[in-house]
């Protein structure tokens, strides 16, 4: 008996010691910045919904306190842990993408949310982070390995079944925030730098030419000239046009290398083909394009560019939410000022578009410390990347700075018009349980980190 009281004392000494070390070891600017963002966007919920009821604002505040006990467990735990149950975690997030397939709730044509009656769980959400922890497990699993072609196929296809769950739903929102989680890992992994570059030149142009191909469908006043006709033709089926395009691609990618070539740069004949068979890729996707994106996704993406094309459809959110940032001014209306929020001009005014009633309520002002928060969390989170004590750590806060960055310049791009509108929320700020929680999770991974950046 006397041995079992001793080791009790221990444990609860121990246990003491882990608390005490998580709440003065903290990184209190990261936890302090977010902890902000919440409060702030509270009110602004509040502010959004008064008129509705109190049910989004307890149900975010539900959130916020089950976000904070999450935190506080993941600062607990040593991040470390989590490296060797990479695969686990990995079929989990598995599991669960699949599993919303099946039981999900639909929400606009998209099924990514499960109902548990008191609430639902956005599974893409959790997935997200357990996606994380698993890539950086299987990237640093063998570090000296990454430099081969076959591990970059791995990667690749480790990150292909999550993709492929996700265009199920279909949800191509939680799709697009994943590509800047998988750069930020594959540069840092040590993977073939050339090869990275190919990959974010295949994404370049695939991006430039779905908005080329939106604009030349949509905008019929520009269908003038023949060139015009004959790209716009390459681009919407398999025909002659199409076939010709291919051809010239290959002739001016050979032009160029012969160029630099005759300038005594040493490109060999392997990056020519390369090149070739990038280019020929993404053109080739964005012929199918629409078989894949529906037609009022495609006009939402090309709103932004010039939203009165289609001022009462596609343009809409984005006129409206520069009417509410612009009728701020530098001080705003005041706290439940906002009358393009009120009034219901402002779509999704407490989710997608809640930076535009900041804006409007508390003007430039207000908007200024939002910003200047969410820009001293990426460099407290860059600050932890630069301290972590190993590989594993310095991939798990890479991606996840990475991913705050992404949301942050996504939303803020989308609420001023010079972004697409692709449905992407504003971590701590908009409404959405799931994220909030995910969100804080990300969080407490991070102050895991910092907490044990000296401890070898």
């Amino acid at each position: 008996m006397e041995t079992e009281h001793k080791v009790t004392i221990v444990t609860l000494k121990k246990e003491k010691d882990i608390i005490r070390q998580v709440i003065n070891e903290s990184n209190w600017y990261l936890i302090g910045c977010v902890l902000s963002l919440t409060m702030i966007g509270l009110l602004m919920i509040y502010s959004t919904t008064l008129s509705n009821s109190l049910s989004y604002v307890i149900k975010q505040f539900f959130a916020f306190l089950v976000g904070v006990t999450i935190l506080f467990l993941f600062s607990i735990i040593n991040y470390q842990l989590f490296q060797a149950y990479y695969i686990h975690l990995y079929g989990f997030s598995v599991i669960l993408l699949t599993l919303v397939l099946f039981i999900g709730t639909a929400y606009r044509n998209t099924r990514a949310w499960i109902d548990f009656k008191l609430f639902s769980l956005q599974v893409s959400e959790i997935a997200r982070i357990l996606f994380i922890l698993s890539l950086a497990g299987f990237i640093d699993r063998d570090y000296t390995k990454n430099r081969r072609l076959i591990q970059l196929f791995k990667i690749v296809a480790f990150f292909g079944l999550i993709a492929f769950l996700l265009i199920l739903q279909p949800d191509f929102s939680a799709l697009v925030v994943y590509f800047p989680i998988i750069t930020i890992m594959l540069y840092l992994s040590g993977v073939n730098r050339k090869l990275l570059s190919y990959g974010l030149l295949f994404g370049f142009t695939t991006a430039v030419l779905v908005l080329i191909k939106i604009y030349l469908m949509i905008k019929e006043n520009v269908r003038s000239s023949n060139i015009v006709n004959f790209v716009n033709a390459s681009l919407n089926d398999i025909n002659i046009q199409y076939i010709i395009v291919l051809i010239l691609i290959g002739i001016l990618t050979w032009f160029v290398w012969w160029i630099l070539k005759k300038l005594l740069f040493r490109v060999k004949i392997s990056y020519l083909i390369l090149t070739i068979i990038v280019l020929w890729s993404s053109y080739t996707l964005v012929n199918f394009s629409h078989r894949f994106v529906k037609l009022y996704q495609q006009k939402r993406l090309i709103a932004f560019l010039d939203p009165y094309f289609d001022p009462t459809g596609a343009g809409y959110q984005i006129i409206q939410t520069r009417i509410a940032i612009g009728s701020g001014r530098i001080f705003g209306k005041g706290l439940f000022g906002s009358t393009q929020a009120k009034l219901g001009f402002v779509p999704e005014k407490h989710t997608d578009f809640i930076f535009s009633v900041i804006c409007e309520e508390f003007g430039l002002l207000g908007a200024t410390i939002v910003i200047s928060l969410y820009l001293l969390l990426i460099l407290e989170g860059t600050k932890i990347m630069f301290s972590a004590r190993d590989t594993f750590g310095v991939l798990l806060s890479s991606s996840i700075v990475s991913m705050f960055a992404f949301y942050f310049f996504i939303n803020v791009g989308m609420c001023l018009g010079i972004l697409p509108v692709v449905g992407l929320p504003l971590p701590f700020l908009s409404y959405g349980g799931s994220n909030l929680v995910s969100s804080y999770m990300a969080v407490g991974i991070l102050n895991s980190i910092h907490i044990r950046r000296y401890i070898y």
